[in-house]
């Protein structure tokens, strides 16, 4: 009974939908205390709470709607039930009452399409509510969810007045939808007509364009602006500050900013924007030295702090933190029914696999209930990678055959190199052969490289040519493989030609950036 002493409000204010256990003993709470007939509000709130809840707890809101004498509060709070079950109670309340502001938006959030949203547009303007501040907000982002760009432009400059909701709206919606210039030009205009002030969504938006578009110098500029109007401090602010710099590669920027956020301020998105921004910095030691600090702070991490963390325990050879990590997958809301979540799955299958663990890498690929083509690949990189080609053979034939998936380039790069690590020459033949007939897939330098590799460890320096000239344009890299296979076999003649045909490759723009020094040294260094 402690869930009943719970005040509705503070019910009301959590994220997370309410359960069955809480809001059944709640409403037979309200019930028998008389409440319920006696407070329209918490009639109208308990109608929300059960709108909020899961699906099979929605029906429950429906009889509700038969008590008030002034049902209007309560049918708008039902209108955030799924749009199958709002429309109905849409046309009853407007059978007995006129719709008002409050009751569109839920409506228009909930649109299933385009043609949906556009008739509960035209309705709005018959009741004289489409210009209403709270529904144009509320319609400017339904537009925008279904790519209606100019029909949210319309509607936009028929608003007399627009306050800071519809700006960030229109930004925020743009960003969204990936039309960059017009959400950097909404924010320009909204800064220049000085109609309102702007707010940490404005700022938010307009930052997720520059992280989106790695446009480091407007990024910059917009922190500028921060810092002047005060909005540097705010975590959400600095999170997306923090994430933007990440990805331009300014990682000592991105750390500047996660070192002023105070450390009370600092929350999960926080540590896990600056692990992510050493991520992609290949800052491997500074992301183990992160995520120790962010265990001493007593914070949990989830499943992007998984990702940005075990990339980094696989390249320090870190298998002891790595497996410390996935004890917790394990032991936390990661792992559900003994599986656990596959892009966790696989981001710790990598790591044992490149620190060696094989056995350990197998041992959480068949855990794993839900493997996409990176979960085979993973592990058939990892076999080829370490010498046991038959097993990677073994897995990728189970895969194409009992799977039934379409195997991709790096698939087939894996089973190319299990093939020439383990001397399976005729098997790496009909691998490439494959490609293009069976997968529809067009082999590229690393496929053409790999074979001409395993055909020159092997002597056949012949078929190695071959291979090489069969690649034209695409693969014309592979002659610095063949130029190397020639060296290693000592045949003078042959590795002459190669450089030759490699320089000219180089000469024409087609090879490796630096393929010409790499050459030179193969040519004068080695002993021909």
């Amino acid at each position: 009974m402690a869930a009943l002493r719970v005040p509705l409000r503070a019910i009301l204010s959590r994220a997370a939908p309410p359960s069955a256990r809480l809001l059944l003993p709640l409403h037979a709470h309200l019930i028998v205390s008389g409440r319920l007939a006696a407070s329209p509000a918490a009639l109208t709130s308990l109608v929300s709470l059960y709108a909020r809840a899961t699906a099979a707890l929605h029906r429950h809101a429906i009889p509700l709607l038969l008590a008030p004498t002034d049902p209007l509060p309560c049918y708008n709070a039902a209108l955030s039930l799924p749009h199958s079950l709002a429309l109905p109670l849409f046309r009853r309340l407007r059978l007995a009452h006129s719709p008002d502001a409050f009751s569109f938006p839920p409506l228009f959030s909930s649109a299933p399409s385009p043609p949906h949203l556009l008739a509960l547009h035209a309705l709005a303007l018959r009741c004289g509510l489409a210009h209403d501040l709270f529904c144009a907000s509320a319609l400017l982002r339904g537009f925008l969810r279904f790519g209606l760009a100019d029909h949210a432009h319309r509607l936009f400059d028929e608003l007399t007045d627009r306050d800071v909701v519809v700006w960030n709206a229109m930004v925020n919606g743009f960003a969204k939808l990936g039309c960059f210039d017009r959400a950097t030009e909404c924010f320009q205009k909204m800064r220049a007509k000085g109609e309102v002030e702007i707010s940490s969504f404005t700022v938010t938006g307009i930052l997720s364009v520059c992280t989106a578009s790695a446009d480091r110098r407007r990024g910059t500029a917009v922190h500028g602006l921060l810092v002047k109007s005060g909005f540097d401090k705010e975590a959400s602010v600095c999170n997306a500050l923090i994430d933007l710099y990440g990805k331009c590669h300014q990682v000592d920027d991105a750390t500047c900013v996660f070192e002023a956020l105070p450390e009370n301020d600092k929350d999960l998105f926080s540590w896990n924007s600056m692990l992510s921004a050493l991520q992609y910095s290949a800052d491997h030691v500074g992301t183990m030295r992160l995520f120790a600090r962010m265990r001493r702070a007593a914070l949990w991490p989830d499943v992007v702090t998984v990702a940005a963390v075990l990339p980094a325990c696989a390249k320090t050879a870190a298998l002891q933190v790595g497996r410390k990590v996935h004890g917790y997958i394990v032991t936390s809301g990661l792992a559900c029914d003994g599986a656990m979540d596959v892009f966790a799955c696989n981001a710790l299958a990598d790591m044992y696999a490149k620190s060696g663990g094989l056995d350990e890498a197998r041992r959480v690929f068949d855990w794993t209930r839900q493997r996409d083509v990176a979960s085979w690949n993973i592990m058939i990189d990892g076999y080829a990678s370490h010498g046991h080609g038959q097993e990677a053979l073994k897995l990728f034939h189970r895969m194409i055959e009992e799977e039934d998936l379409v195997p991709d380039e790096v698939t087939l790069l894996g089973a190319l190199s299990a093939c020439s690590h383990s001397g399976l020459i005729e098997e790496g033949k009909g691998f490439l052969k494959r490609m293009k007939e069976e997968f529809g897939l067009e082999p590229q330098l690393e496929h053409y490289a790999c074979v001409t590799d395993m055909l020159g460890r092997a002597g056949m320096l012949d078929e190695a040519r071959k291979v090489v000239e069969e690649a034209g344009d695409v693969g014309a890299g592979a002659w610095r493989t063949y130029l190397a296979a020639c060296r290693m076999h000592g045949d003078k003649e042959r590795a002459e030609e190669a450089a030759r045909m490699l320089m000219m490759a180089v000469g024409r723009g087609i090879g490796e950036r630096g393929m010409g020094s790499a050459c030179q040294h193969l040519w004068f260094g080695g002993k021909l």
